[in-house]
C-alpha cells in the first residue's frame, strides 16, 4: 500500500467519526466518539508532519501545496483544541462542525491537488516504504493521550514554527534570522524501522 492510500483511508475514518458525532444524541457516546476522532487526528497529523511531509519536501521542495498543508495543520490543531475544551458544553457541536469543515477543506486539497504531485515525485516504491513507518508511528500515537502532542504542536504553531521541532536545544542551534524571515525549524529525526 502506498502512503497516500494509507492517508486516504485515515481521511475516510475521520469523516466517518465526524458523521457519527453529528448523528449521536447521547452525550457519553458523543464524548467517546470525539476522543477517538481527536486521537485519530493527532496521530494522522503526527505521521504527516513528521514522516510524510518531510519526504515530500525532500523530493519536491517546500512548494505552495506543502506550505499550505502545514499551515492548515496548525489551524486544525487549534480548532481541535477548542472542540476538546468545549467537550460537554453547549458550544461543543458548533466547534466540532467548524473542525469538520476545516478538515474537509484540507483533505479535499490534499487528495485532489497535492497527492497526485507527490505520487509523481516520489514514485510508488518510495511511497510504499513510507507506509510501514507511518503505520507504526500512527499506532504508537494512538496508544497515548492525544492532548500532550496536540499541546506541543500548538506551542510550536504559536511560536511561529511551520514544521515540528524536536526540542528546545534544536531551536537554539538554528542560525540567527531577520525578523522578516520565516522560522525554519530543523527536521525532526525519523526513527528507522
Amino acid at each position: 500500500m502506498k502512503a497516500t492510500e494509507l492517508l486516504k483511508q485515515q481521511h475516510k475514518e475521520v469523516n466517518r467519526l465526524f458523521s457519527s458525532i453529528e448523528k449521536s444524541d447521547d452525550a457519553s457516546e458523543k464524548k467517546a466518539l470525539f476522543l477517538e476522532l481527536a486521537s485519530n487526528l493527532v496521530g494522522h497529523d503526527g505521521i504527516e508532519r513528521e514522516i510524510f511531509y518531510p519526504a515530500c519536501e525532500e523530493a519536491m521542495g517546500l512548494n505552495d501545496d506543502l506550505g499550505e498543508a502545514l499551515v492548515e495543520h496548525g489551524v486544525i490543531e487549534f480548532s481541535l483544541y477548542q472542540a476538546n475544551e468545549a467537550l460537554g458544553k453547549e458550544d461543543f457541536d458548533f466547534k466540532v462542525k467548524v473542525l469538520k469543515e476545516l478538515v474537509q477543506h484540507h483533505v479535499e486539497e490534499e487528495e485532489e491537488e497535492f497527492f497526485p504531485k507527490v505520487e509523481k515525485a516520489l514514485g510508488g516504491d518510495s511511497l510504499e516504504l513510507l507506509t510501514e513507518e507511518m503505520l507504526e508511528a500512527f499506532e504508537d500515537a494512538r496508544q497515548n493521550d492525544f492532548r500532550a502532542p496536540l499541546y506541543e504542536n500548538l506551542r510550536q504553531v504559536f511560536a511561529g514554527a511551520l514544521k515540528p521541532v524536536t526540542d528546545a536545544s534544536e531551536e537554539d542551534e538554528q542560525p540567527q534570522r531577520s525578523k522578516s524571515e520565516p522560522a525554519r525549524p530543523t527536521k525532526k529525526s525519523r526513527k528507522t524501522a
